[in-house]
């Protein structure tokens, strides 16, 4: 008798268990909101900040920064989607806006500020600046051929900001009578569809195209390879040109600035007049090729992945042309779909980002809540150079 009620026992669970995983797999129709963000340097880490006494070492500081220089990284997504699911026929449409930021200085800053320099000695420091921001609307349609998967997503985007410099230069000289003089000066080019010299009156900007798709294959049971790429095919116009000039330069000493005094000083920032022209910008072109890795069927799973991208391809403006790898790896221990962890990191638009996300499902409402760490360098992503978060909501049926 108590070997027929274990059997019952095990026959009720994995039936439940099958029924939860049918019942709370897929929603028919669902709203998703998701809203990824990140900010992080390669340098100073939370750590250092993040004292009740803050001592800042700056020959410490000095020594940290790469080779390549000190720069900042911040990054939001943040999107909108109606999908639909009819298990053999999918149907998804996402409206996004996509934004990033990076800026930076050459190692020279750190090192003077470190460890100064000899007397009369000039430093020459380069300065760099990257700003972009699309709005775009996505439309996904995911259908089986046999045992092919197949997703395309074509999209249009409108390009609102594009915002570069690479050619700021910063000097200081260390002078006889315990001073220093230090220069500065800029030119920050801005593309953009609104006249900013009009209070942003005057839309226009040319609509972009853009083509992305994925095919799975299932190789075995527990193994399923991916490959996608997305592929520019309009570029995006802006319409307006507007170049921002700053020159700085004083003299002064560490007394002064202890005691608050400014020194001698002369500043300027200023911008041209605006221009109408036709400057052409795409999304990044990316290649990919991943591994879907099961097996312990659905309850743990294991992904792999990598591929490459190239930032502002087919556009004049080659030199903010760039080439970046990516990568991803991570496990995902679900939960009779209710309850999910992931664990992952990746090499993604040029930053690490180590993440741990959980989410909760029930049916009709679904909560993801994830929390990172990351950084262009892969060092000081692992040891709190940066931070980043991601919220998602779903609700359907």
């Amino acid at each position: 008798m108590k070997k027929f009620y274990s059997f019952v026992l095990a026959i009720s669970m994995l039936a439940a268990s099958a029924f939860a995983y049918n019942w709370f797999d897929k929603r028919y129709f669902e709203l998703a909101i998701e809203t990824p963000f990140g900010l992080s340097n390669n340098t100073v880490q939370m750590s250092d900040v993040l004292k009740k006494d803050l001592v800042i070492d700056l020959r410490q500081l000095a020594d940290r920064v790469p080779d390549n220089g000190f720069d900042m990284s911040f990054y939001t997504n943040p999107t909108f989607s109606l999908n639909l699911d009819a298990r053999k026929f999918q149907v998804s449409l996402k409206t996004g806006v996509e934004s990033s930021a990076t800026a930076g200085f050459s190692k020279d800053l750190f090192d003077y500020i470190g460890h100064g320099n000899s007397l009369y000695e000039t430093i020459s420091i380069s300065q760099k600046a990257n700003l972009d921001v699309f709005v775009y609307e996505e439309i996904a349609v995911g259908f089986k051929i046999k045992d092919f998967k197949i997703v395309a997503k074509p999209c249009f985007f409108i390009p609102v900001v594009h915002a570069g410099s690479s050619n700021g230069t910063l000097t200081m000289k260390n002078l006889e009578d315990g001073t220093f003089d230090v220069n500065y000066s800029s030119d920050i080019e801005i593309y953009s569809a609104v006249d900013t010299n009009d209070k942003f009156k005057g839309l226009k900007a040319g609509l972009g195209f853009d083509f992305a798709a994925a095919v799975s294959y299932p190789l075995f049971d527990f193994l399923e390879l991916t490959g996608n790429a997305r592929v520019p095919i309009v570029p995006g116009t802006l319409n307006y040109k507007t170049v921002r000039t700053t020159t700085l330069s004083f003299n002064t000493s560490v007394d002064r600035i202890i005691n608050g005094d400014k020194g001698t000083h002369d500043f300027d920032s200023k911008a041209s007049d605006t221009e109408t022209v036709s400057y052409k910008i795409n999304r990044p072109l990316k290649f990919g090729l991943s591994a879907d890795f099961t097996p312990f069927g659905k309850w743990l799973w294991f992904r792999g992945g990598a591929g490459m991208g190239f930032r502002h391809p087919f556009t004049d403006d080659k030199d903010s042309f760039e080439f970046f790898p990516e990568y991803y790896l991570g496990a995902t221990l679900d939960v009779f779909n209710i309850l999910k962890t992931t664990i992952s990191s990746q090499y993604y638009e040029q930053l690490f980002i180590h993440q741990v996300e959980v989410s909760l499902n029930v049916r009709l409402l679904e909560l993801s809540v994830g929390i990172n760490a990351q950084a262009s360098d892969f060092v000081r992503s692992c040891s709190g150079g940066g931070v980043g978060a991601l919220v998602a909501v779903k609700l359907g049926y």
